[in-house]
């Protein structure tokens, strides 16, 4: 550290380096969350295909397989052969990727301390340690998404420009201006901003030098896109600058009609014989959905406002009561909305009244051209589509409140007049969140009282208290679900499965129910109810992601008392840290169990053959039927296609206990391990294996459970 400091490396640049490395590493580490959704896999995926492509510059230069989106519309380059540059260093290895992003998100939060301090003066770091610990600027390493090489590029450009504009030469200019050329590669949102930063730079600096920066700015810019624009027109032979996925956005969100009717227009769409085609197709349909409903549009942009500004955490915690875990919720609500709300009147009193400096003009600048696109142009998906706004918006935040602490400005009006407009702003963010909060309360604390009831057995009282707590917050899922975990938890299935029944019929959106339903139906012995409801379940882990719907269940389900746990299809609430449920059919690209398999399948027991990939660490739970002192825990495991390692070694623990290794063959065969345990006490077994990645599979997958069974010592 000291010789950073000799070559210059200022104090409070390796404290936010530290600081934002340190967060985002824990985060990785805590968390422990495998790839989610299509878009993380979508990036993933595509960054492996370059990777083991035989010919790789050439497939990036004559194709545009390795970024085509949906099947139609490509996206912009740089992200892919990025990861493509890891892999090959690395080897194909999740965990190297994102710690290479968390690296990334370091010098990005550098960055926007080194803005905050052109906006601010000295205090103006702290802009890098708020981002630094920034909810979703922490978590964002640890998924696959273009955002994480974009930010740095686009804050280190930021910060060179601003650096530019106060300093001599063009040296920083030119520099910062490339960068933003080159971030416009990873994420194309950056391309028109570079004409307005020439425009910002040509009234900001030096005015004997204003032109010939200006024309820097433009030059170096555009300089980086034009090479890929010529590839692009020359060698593919479509006059695209960046990407083409922008027609697709502005179309999704601007063609205001019906389901049926957007389905055909993308039939129409998608069956254009070019991409230019489709392109022109495309945005006919949006130009057409904003003459025809106008009315539509401008409620499109109300709605966009709100909810690009909405506080994430609090909205998932009191409205949509997502199944997440508890720090989850806390997490977001402390690092994520609290900033955002404390900051925004200072951010506002900054852009009113805050001195007109080049900070303060690049600031509102990209501002207001960021909202521009996000609010009016497109649709916003929260928090992801903040990462653009949030580096500056922390910056001017920054500015605003050293700005409203400044003596000499006190007595000035514009500061205070955007302080005020930035509260009204909160009170209606905040608006739909003390009432719900308020009656979540009210129903948890006389939630209390039904769960003494269902302790002493008094389950009629327990009963009228739980739906007294659902009357005292009707707009929630969470008392009816609460109190079903109660009756689980005292081992009376049928009647927690009603409890989650009347608790599915509230308007939220909350997991709980469909997760919990279909094994207290089955233990219930509501066999065909019970089958629905596992449909149910499977379509929602299908449609949302397996490893979140299994970690909802983990906590939502008390151990199932069975004997025997077959892995695939109904396990919900005895597995954890697994992927997809798969079938045996090594024909299909992916070897998973094929939707088509859920639909067609009736009877209660899984599919023949239906098993679970672990990952690094996985975890089983059951509570056997006969108590005993110790059990024979047998494991049915192997390592066979498509898993790279022929002998890989997994260590089993029951309890906590002693790990038991084994050299597992491409054979999927029974392990027995000996475990002593308390009668009538639940078993816990844990699989930690070593993982492997290749394409066209998850990712850090371990080793392939068939299933787990116990069997008392006698």
């Amino acid at each position: 550290m000291r010789a950073a400091f000799a070559r210059g490396v200022p104090i409070w640049a390796v404290v936010v380096f530290a600081v934002a490395l340190g967060a985002r590493l824990s985060f990785g580490w805590l968390a422990d969350q495998p790839l989610l959704y299509t878009h993380q896999y979508h990036y993933f995926m595509n960054g492996l295909l370059i990777a083991r492509h035989p010919e790789p510059w050439s497939f990036l230069l004559r194709s545009d397989q390795w970024r085509l989106w949906n099947g139609h519309w490509t996206i912009a380059p740089l992200y892919y052969p990025f990861e493509a540059v890891v892999f090959w260093i690395f080897g194909p290895n999740l965990e190297a990727l994102r710690i290479v992003q968390c690296v990334l998100g370091a010098l990005t939060a550098v960055a926007v301390g080194a803005i905050g301090r052109a906006a601010a003066g000295p205090r103006g770091y702290w802009a890098g340690l708020l981002y630094a610990v920034h909810g979703y600027s922490v978590e964002l390493p640890a998924w696959t998404l273009t955002e994480n090489l974009h930010n740095v590029l686009f804050c280190a450009a930021m910060a060179l420009l601003l650096r530019g504009a106060i300093g001599p030469g063009l040296g920083a200019t030119a520099t910062g201006a490339a960068l933003l050329g080159v971030s416009a590669l990873a994420r194309s949102v950056s391309s028109a901003f570079i004409p307005l930063a020439a425009a910002w730079r040509w009234f900001y600096g030096d005015r004997q030098r204003r032109g010939r920066a200006a024309a820097v700015v433009l030059a170096c810019g555009l300089g980086v896109i034009v090479p890929w624009t010529a590839r692009n027109v020359f060698i593919i032979g479509d006059l695209v600058p960046i990407e083409t996925t922008a027609y697709e956005n502005i179309w999704f969100a601007n063609h205001f009609t019906d389901e049926v009717r957007f389905r055909r227009q993308a039939e129409i769409v998608h069956g254009q014989d070019s991409p230019a085609a489709k392109r022109a197709v495309a945005m006919h349909f949006a130009l057409r959905g904003i003459r025809r409903d106008p009315a539509a549009f401008w409620d499109k942009v109300r709605k966009n406002f709100w909810h690009f500004l909405r506080p994430e955490g609090l909205h998932h915690l009191l409205v949509a009561e997502s199944s997440m875990p508890p720090w989850w919720h806390a997490f977001y609500v402390l690092l994520d909305d609290l900033p955002g709300l404390v900051l925004l009147p200072p951010f506002l009193a900054f852009c009113i009244g805050g001195r007109r400096t080049a900070a303060w003009a690049l600031i509102v600048l990209w501002t207001a051209y960021y909202l521009f696109f996000e609010v009016v142009v497109f649709l916003n998906e929260v928090p992801r589509h903040r990462t653009g706004f949030i580096p500056l918006f922390l910056a001017g935040g920054v500015a605003g409140i050293v700005l409203l602490w400044q003596q000499e400005q006190r007595r000035r009006v514009a500061p205070w007049i955007g302080f005020a407009v930035g509260v009204v702003i909160v009170a209606g963010l905040l608006r739909p969140y003390p009432t719900r909060a308020w009656r979540a309360v009210s129903a948890l604390r006389m939630l209390t009282a039904s769960e003494q009831s269902v302790k002493r057995g008094d389950f009629a009282e327990a009963d009228r208290l739980a739906s007294a707590a659902a009357a005292r917050a009707p707009e929630s899922r969470r008392p009816g679900s609460e109190y079903g975990r109660m009756l689980a938890a005292a081992g009376r299935p049928g009647e927690a499965a009603a409890a989650y029944e009347r608790a599915a019929r509230a308007p939220g959106t909350s997991w709980r129910p469909t997760v919990a339903r279909p094994r207290l139906l089955r233990e219930s012995g509501q066999r065909a109810d019970a089958d629905v409801a596992l449909r149910r379940l499977q379509a929602l882990s299908w449609n949302a992601d397996p490893w979140l719907v299994l970690e909802a269940a983990w906590r939502e389900l008390p151990p199932p008392r069975v004997d025997d746990v077959p892995l695939g299809v109904g396990d919900e609430g005895a597995v954890r840290g697994f992927f997809h449920p798969r079938g045996l059919d090594p024909e299909r690209s992916r070897h998973r169990l094929e939707w088509t398999q859920y639909q067609n399948w009736q009877g209660p027991q899984p599919p023949p053959g239906t098993h679970r990939w672990t990952r690094h660490r996985s975890w089983v739970r059951l509570l056997p039927t006969q108590p005993a002192t110790a059990y024979d825990v047998t494991i049915a495991m192997g390592s066979p296609f498509p898993s790279p390692l022929p002998a890989p070694v997994v260590a089993v623990r029951v309890n906590g206990g002693e790990p038991h290794p084994f050299t597992l063959g491409r054979s999927v065969l029974p392990y027995t391990v000996r475990a002593a345990a308390a009668p009538g006490a639940p078993l816990l077994v844990q699989i930690d294996a070593p993982t492997w990645t290749r394409y066209g599979e998850p990712a850090g997958q371990g080793v392939r459970v068939d299933r787990v069974m116990v069997a008392p010592v006698r």
